[in-house]
């Protein structure tokens, strides 16, 4: 099968960004550029107004909650130097991207976990709150009372709510100079077991920047990203000369050969140092959406689909 038009006019800056609401956090991360902030800020910004964002039931304040009713945050940053911080199991703080960006300015560590990392963020001056949303409340009840006695999480895939999506939301922005940075950032799978955590606080997993060859991030289910280090990997094929398709296809089939199949949602994205970038999922009905923000225009991509 012949690859796909590169996507790219190689005019800076790019912005891509998971999922159709990765759009509008898109569009912030882009005016921060375009108002002189470095690709760190940008992202950072642009996945803070997705984390107050209620409606996105996958990410911050109005993510679904775990079995036991809370809602936990996990989220990580890097930046085009490789410096990197990240939390897991966050609670009572809203924009764990910030909180992550302050493990890695402030501590001698890359990542906090639990209530420790709550601890530490209310040291640095982020605020409590509480994370679960009323609507969120509705649908956690609804979910406790179909199981009752049930301790198991849902597993729940990126396209299980049509083109809204659902999962992680993992940003990438190159701005004019050339420098990169990423962040990624969830409530996680819903109703998950308390204590879970996925891929995307783990750096290389659910987000792996390198600043001389280009970022890549995760979303779907985290357990099979972080078998194959997989944003890790697209970066390491795009450094031996792979497209940035190219290298999501390479990892994906990585996947679906540990599997014995391709019924599971891992989709990927992935932006070049030269303004290519890509989109691709495992299989067709995750019905995976990317934001992309470049020259050519502002839009919602349909990612790719493997091959047979």
């Amino acid at each position: 099968m012949a690859e796909p038009k590169p996507i790219g006019s190689g005019r800076l800056p790019v912005v891509i960004a998971t999922w159709p609401f990765g759009l509008a956090a898109s569009e912030v991360a882009w005016k921060a550029l375009e108002n002189g902030a470095g690709p760190l800020d940008a992202v950072i910004a642009g996945v803070s107004h997705c984390e107050d964002d209620s409606s996105v039931d996958s990410v911050g304040y109005g993510g679904l909650p775990d079995a036991s009713g809370e809602v936990t945050l996990d989220a990580s940053v890097v930046d085009e130097k490789g410096r990197c911080g990240a939390v897991a199991c966050l609670r009572r703080i809203r924009h764990a991207a910030q909180v992550a960006r302050a493990v890695m300015d402030r501590t001698p560590h890359l990542l906090l976990v639990g209530e420790a990392a709550t601890a530490f963020a209310i040291s640095q001056g982020f605020q409590e709150s509480n994370l679960l949303s009323p609507e969120a409340a509705q649908k956690y009840e609804a979910w406790r009372k179909a199981n009752p006695q049930s301790s198991r999480p849902r597993i729940t895939g990126g396209g299980d709510k049509g083109d809204r999506g659902h999962d992680t939301l993992g940003m990438i922005a190159l701005d004019r100079q050339g420098r990169m940075a990423g962040a990624c950032t969830t409530s996680g799978r819903a109703y998950k077991l308390p204590g879970r955590v996925g891929d995307s606080p783990i750096i290389g997993a659910g987000l792996y920047v390198d600043g001389e060859v280009g970022g890549a991030a995760a979303t779907g289910v985290g357990e099979e990203v972080i078998k194959v280090a997989g944003s890790f990997a697209v970066v390491e094929h795009m450094r031996s000369g792979a497209s940035p398709q190219e290298a999501i296809e390479r990892v994906l089939r990585r996947i679906e050969k540990r599997r014995g199949d391709r019924d599971t949602d891992v989709s990927f994205v992935a932006l070049r140092r030269d303004g290519q970038a890509a989109g691709a999922s495992l299989r067709e009905k995750t019905n995976f959406k990317y934001a992309l923000l470049n020259a050519d225009g502002h839009r919602l991509v349909a990612g790719a689909i493997l091959p047979a």
